[in-house]
């Protein structure tokens, strides 16, 4: 197989994983320090098909050449907390915060239509990366209940910030979560500005955990928050 074809079938196989919210149960990413990794909150237009088809076939291969890497998507079942409803929770990685912020730098001069297509594409498209200061190893089971929380703290609360995520965590092991990921120090380009102050994927057992959990949560003091999203990724 020559290297054209090579390339085309490359492409095929990203551009379908992109937005595939995958058929099997266990979705297992392997992330080192040093990648960056994305986490997209988008809701999708409709009639956008042949827009979309022009931005994948133009933004998806600079994407690809300046080293990203699809990973697997959740659909959002449920927005549990807060009036922010995006229907898809999207992730990627990169291979660096270099190659992450060239593509920010460059896309329009390769692209120039770049911003007008995602605006024809997306009704929500927010977008937060982070530079990960170590390896993870996740595994999320899309048959337990996994539930994305993003926190965003008001301004001159550090003290109580650290406490609400200090009893916020107990009350996930409490009630047999299991914190899977928790990313700090985030950063959104301007135009798609979603950068809670943090950001956790947790997982539990059934529903009736993460109702015990919900309980629990409610006696948390949270005066201190200028808000909260949180979002059910399987039912």
């Amino acid at each position: 197989m020559n290297s054209n074809r090579l390339k085309l079938l490359f492409m095929h196989i990203l551009i379908g994983s992109f937005f595939s919210f995958g058929q099997d149960n266990l979705v297992t990413f392997e992330l080192r320090k040093g990648e960056v990794f994305d986490i997209l909150f988008l809701a999708t237009l409709d009639g956008s098909q042949e827009t979309f088809k022009e931005y994948r076939q133009t933004a998806f291969p600079v994407a690809s050449e300046m080293g990203f890497s699809p990973l697997p998507g959740f659909k959002i079942r449920e927005t549990i907390q807060g009036n922010y409803e995006p229907t898809s929770l999207i992730l990627a990685k990169w291979t660096s915060l270099a190659s992450r912020e060239k593509f920010l730098d460059e896309i329009e001069g390769r692209v120039p239509n770049f911003h007008d297509m995602r605006k024809k594409i997306w009704s929500i498209f927010n977008l937060t990366y982070y530079e990960l200061p170590e390896d993870y190893s996740i595994q999320l089971d899309r048959e337990k209940v996994i539930v994305a929380t993003a926190c965003f703290k008001k301004e001159s609360t550090k003290a109580d910030f650290t406490e609400f995520l200090t009893q916020w965590k107990k009350a996930v092991k409490k009630t047999n979560g299991t914190l899977k990921m928790e990313l700090v120090n985030g950063k959104s380009p301007e135009g798609y500005v979603y950068n809670p102050d943090y950001m956790a994927i947790a997982q539990w057992e059934t529903k009736e955990e993460f109702n015990a959990f919900q309980k629990e949560n409610l006696k948390i003091d949270a005066d201190f928050l200028k808000n909260i999203n949180q979002f059910a990724l399987t039912d």
